[in-house]
């Protein structure tokens, strides 16, 4: 029996390794490629191209700005902006394309979207090359609020969700049932309810005793499993890795915390 609980100690511990870090290397930030506009192709104009067809361009789909490429998309020779256009047609009139090209930044698909930050500060947009090396997309500061925006909801959703299991737990269950639970060899040196994570939380719900303790009439078993689809899920959003989220992250997270607020004691 010994080496029974032994064991389960053990995997209760690997639990809550896992449950800081699920085993990957972190990702330190988003990937530029990461932003759907990045690698969506892109309109462009040649140096060859006029004004009028450039203005025609970015007003059929509401851009801001046109990368100015070779026919092999190889070469980024410039950009035009409304503001460029604006300036070349003040001097002048009469002013063709090539008066209107301002430099373009670029950037890589593999790169940090961090990295990306000043540019998009200053000139409002960067292109970006493909694994090809072929500019194939463009990042604007409004795909980088979104982007981030993407990461934010669920995050703080996390956060708000954590807050208010913990508090349910630390109000109905005692410390000293949770710590036997999770950490019944004593290894992690869990004297407080601060101290738990999601998996923690899970662990401890699972419980029949625990669970009983709330007084609820929620399947244990069903909200269980979905606790332990959003811990896989909080391990990707804490390591920045958008790719792995669902879809339906937001929701699923909103749903949950509806329910827990109708059907639990808060």
């Amino acid at each position: 029996d010994s080496d029974a609980d032994a064991d389960a100690d053990a995997d209760a511990d690997a639990d809550a390794d896992a449950d800081a870090d699920d085993g990957h290397p972190p990702q330190i930030g988003i990937k530029v490629g990461n932003v759907p506009s990045a690698l969506s192709g892109i309109t462009a104009v040649t140096p060859d191209s006029t004004v009028e067809q450039a203005i025609t361009l970015m007003q059929i789909d509401d851009f801001s700005q046109l990368p100015v490429l070779s026919t092999n998309k190889r070469k980024l020779v410039g950009a035009v902006t409304w503001k460029s256009i604006a300036i070349a047609r003040h001097i002048d009139p009469c002013a063709t394309l090539h008066a209107c090209v301002i430099e373009a930044p670029e950037i890589s698909y593999d790169r940090e979207l961090v990295d990306v930050l000043g540019v998009l500060q200053s000139v409002g947009f960067v292109f970006v090359r493909n694994e090809v090396n072929e500019v194939n997309g463009i990042v604007t500061a409004t795909d980088l609020a979104h982007a981030y925006g993407e990461m934010a909801a669920p995050f703080f959703l996390i956060g708000e969700l954590d807050q208010l299991l913990r508090h349910i737990i630390s109000t109905h269950i005692p410390l000293s049932d949770v710590v036997a639970l999770c950490d019944s060899s004593g290894s992690r040196k869990i004297t407080s309810f601060d101290q738990l994570t999601m998996g923690d939380y899970e662990r401890t719900l699972q419980n029949p005793k625990a669970w009983e303790r709330l007084n609820t009439k929620l399947d244990r078993t069903h909200f269980c499993a979905r606790l332990g689809t959003i811990r896989d899920i909080r391990n990707d959003i804490m390591h920045f890795n958008p790719e792995d989220i669902p879809a339906n992250t937001v929701n699923m997270l909103r749903n949950l915390l509806r329910m827990i607020r109708l059907h639990m004691p808060v």
